[in-house]
């Protein structure tokens, strides 16, 4: 079916597999963090501190728009994963085909209206005057660079969906390598500013969508799409999109609670608010591996329903649970332990130090929690039901929201952690009975399989 990918999720040993596959996506994303990072710093030490709030100040907008981009393509790498495993490349293909007509179509849709009405986004997200013209030049270059973003999204997510995380890894370290050599370039060199970093970022987007682009076509058969394959398909369609917007609306969900339990936290003292930073930064690498694992575990059991093995997908769904919780149990006691000097690889300040030490004293405790949410929404997104996926979520966000408005104020940054903690606690309750119900009646899987198999034929048949 395709030359490059020996990992096959639906034979062989299981706890094997889902490694090869989540220890390159694990690095992806540590690499992307450390990324963000430099580019900040490079931002940082070559322009003024104004160029960097007006960055600040657009990043909530490119997010939102970025993670509508990402949680689409999540939802459809089930659907990839499932054709995948039922071992139907047509289908598959006319599935890459059509997000790559609808995602772009999308995507040019949402940037054209983001261009336009940039100056009211920004000042509708309470940005101070004296950022809006250097905040609405970052954010409209940066838009014309989505269309790139969304098409080598679709190829990762189609390369990860069949078990291949590898070549999205090192496409991806070539990529941020660009960026950061453009970076210095344009910022440093050219004196360029806002606008230098804006378009180091879209002209690497745009070399990376090529690059993975011409990669796919050579090795890959799958991707050699034919023009049919790029037709909209009613029954291929509305599986798609119940798919891809229910996973989106769970990223915008999770990004906005984020955001409004910030604004609590910008209520604090400007130490307390840097620890809290400092001490996310560290949450973020620390999360990264349980998020990794829960995606494999999604794409084996995804894999699995489509090749009709149910019993060898609950048993990948056992073994990757164990996987969430020896990972979690590992950084909870390196974070325990070492928090202190982690912190102090961010900041040298005492006071912010102190008070991001004080956040992590909690959540080292707790990381257990997004182990076992991660582990049973990953369960869910394998079957193909991401409305639980979604309202599990947002019953996290309502509930951590809640306890921020209560905890912050009396606890400072450890109030910060306690929202979390409550949040996670509200999601493993709406979660964990619905788990054991499709578990004992074993719904979905193998029962979904059939449905599996009718949009493979109404697809053929259309």
């Amino acid at each position: 079916m395709q030359k490059v990918l020996k990992n096959d999720m639906r034979k062989g040993n299981i706890v094997k597999s889902m490694l090869i596959y989540t220890i390159p996506l694990i690095i992806a994303n540590i690499f992307q963090l450390l990324y963000s990072t430099i580019d900040t710093a490079i931002i940082g030490q070559f322009t003024d501190t104004m160029s960097v709030d007006s960055v600040g100040a657009a990043t909530p907008i490119i997010n939102v728009v970025s993670f509508l981009i990402i949680g689409l393509c999540n939802g459809a790498a089930i659907l990839m994963s499932e054709f995948y495993g039922a071992r139907d490349k047509d289908t598959l293909k006319k599935e890459i085909g059509l997000c790559m007509t609808i995602f772009s179509i999308f995507a040019v849709v949402v940037s054209l209206v983001v261009i336009f009405v940039s100056k009211p986004l920004l000042v509708g997200t309470n940005v101070h005057d004296f950022l809006i013209e250097g905040a609405q030049q970052y954010l409209i270059v940066s838009m014309i660079g989505i269309i790139f973003v969304t098409i080598y999204t679709i190829i990762f997510t189609a390369l990860r969906s069949i078990g291949d995380s590898l070549t999205p890894l090192i496409i991806l370290i070539i990529s941020c390598c660009i960026n950061i050599g453009l970076d210095f370039w344009f910022i440093a060199g050219l004196k360029l500013g806002i606008f230098g970093a804006a378009l180091a970022t879209i002209i690497a987007q745009g070399i990376t969508m090529v690059i993975a682009i011409v990669f796919v076509l050579i090795t890959n058969d799958i991707f050699r799409l034919k023009l049919s394959d790029f037709m909209i398909r009613k029954v291929l369609f509305i599986r798609t999109i119940k798919y891809a917007l229910a996973s989106a609306m769970q990223q915008v969900v999770l990004y906005i609670g984020k955001t409004i339990v910030q604004s609590e936290v910008n209520k604090l003292s400007f130490e307390q608010q840097a620890g809290y930073a400092f001490g996310t930064k560290v949450d973020d690498f620390a999360l990264e591996p349980s998020k990794c694992i829960g995606q494999a575990v999604a794409v084996f059991i995804a894999q699995n329903r489509g090749a009709k093995q149910g019993k060898r997908a609950k048993k990948g769904y056992l073994y990757g649970l164990v996987m969430q919780w020896s990972m979690a149990l590992v950084l909870s006691i390196i974070v325990l332990t070492l928090r202190t000097q982690i912190v102090k690889l961010f900041t040298k300040d005492e006071e912010n130090m102190m008070y991001a030490a004080m956040y992590l004293g909690v959540m080292g405790f707790i990381y257990l929690m997004p182990g076992t949410t991660n582990g049973i929404q990953s369960y869910f997104r394998g079957i193909g039901n991401l409305l639980i996926v979604f309202l599990s979520t947002t019953v996290q966000i309502i509930f951590r929201v809640i306890a921020a408005f209560i905890f912050v104020h009396q606890y400072n940054v450890r109030g910060c952690a306690f929202s979390t903690f409550t949040g996670w606690v509200f999601m493993i309750l709406f979660e964990l009975p619905i788990l054991i119900y499709f578990w004992k009646k074993n719904i979905r899987i193998p029962m979904e399989e059939a449905k599996v198999e009718t949009v493979i034929e109404e697809t053929k048949e259309a």
